[in-house]
């Protein structure tokens, strides 16, 4: 039992980094991140291939490594996804259409591995759970509440929210609303990428698992109403526990089942209504 607990609590947390990371953009830009899963994976594949036996890089170099990818794959979208797209640069989409489709015939190919790392920190044991599960649960909870208090109490979360509710208001002031919303993207790529790198010690992950992931964040980003990382924390708790109950009920499909069914009885009680970000509707 106090396993099924862990495991429920290190996954809410997982999903709840990366709905924080979600909560910003939106916040940001009134824009899903929907690519959260697939940096996620390619923090989580950065870290393994640099810590490898072949590479061999400290974990303290490779753990950098995977949290700079993430940020930098994530802010690299802002002029491609929350621009609109310039004359004469259509071909911009082909090349998207292209890299996803490489990308699903590499996940179900030559990648479509599972890989499970080392935690990041050796943290120990405590009341029966394994040191990778009380890694992602203490590292988890302080990454999603750090991004909260810098979203809800520094100037640059004011500057985040200035911008996500008016572009015009912002320019006044003297604040570039693409840069800070590759701000947000960033950091939002960041927290998912280290979130990756929590979870990947406590449960199998693969490139096919990207748009699962990505689902999930979202999800907790929005389930109880995406006021911001904090709501994500809870939504994501919600969701792990849900995952867990699920899979000990049907082993091979309860967990997706369970989730699925938990965002749709949201969605029905709650309407429109979880689409607010700050007390504006998205």
């Amino acid at each position: 039992m106090s396993a099924a607990i862990g495991t429920a609590l290190a996954l809410g947390v997982v999903y709840a980094l990366i709905g924080a990371g979600v909560a910003v953009v939106a916040t940001a830009a009134r824009t899903l991140h929907l690519a959260v899963g697939q940096v996620l994976v390619a923090g989580v594949l950065v870290q393994l291939v640099l810590g490898s036996s072949a590479v061999g890089l400290p974990m303290l170099v490779t753990v950098v490594a995977a949290l700079l990818l993430g940020a930098g794959l994530s802010a690299a979208l802002e002029p491609l996804v929350l621009r609109p797209l310039p004359e004469g640069l259509s071909w911009l989409v082909g090349l998207v259409v292209v890299a996803g489709v490489l990308d699903a015939a590499m996940a179900r190919g030559v990648t479509a591995r599972t890989f499970r790392p080392d935690p990041l920190v050796a943290l120990p044991g405590v009341a029966g759970l394994d040191p990778a599960t009380v890694t992602a649960v203490v590292v988890g909870l302080t990454a999603t509440a750090s991004v909260s208090l810098l979203l809800a109490r520094s100037r640059w979360g004011r500057r985040v929210r200035l911008v996500g509710g008016s572009n015009a208001a912002a320019e006044r002031v003297g604040v570039s609303p693409s840069r800070v919303r590759a701000q947000a993207l960033a950091l939002g790529g960041g927290a998912t990428a280290l979130a990756g790198l929590l979870v990947a010690p406590v449960m199998f992950v693969s490139t096919g698992q990207a748009a699962g992931f990505t689902v999930r964040g979202v999800a907790a980003a929005a389930l109880l109403g995406a006021g911001g990382p904090g709501w994500a924390l809870a939504g994501g708790l919600l969701l792990g526990a849900a995952e867990v109950a699920g899979a000990a009920w049907w082993p091979r499909a309860g967990g997706e089942l369970a989730v699925a069914g938990l965002v749709v009885v949201v969605l029905l009680a709650r309407g429109g209504n979880h689409l607010r970000a700050w007390g504006r509707t998205w």
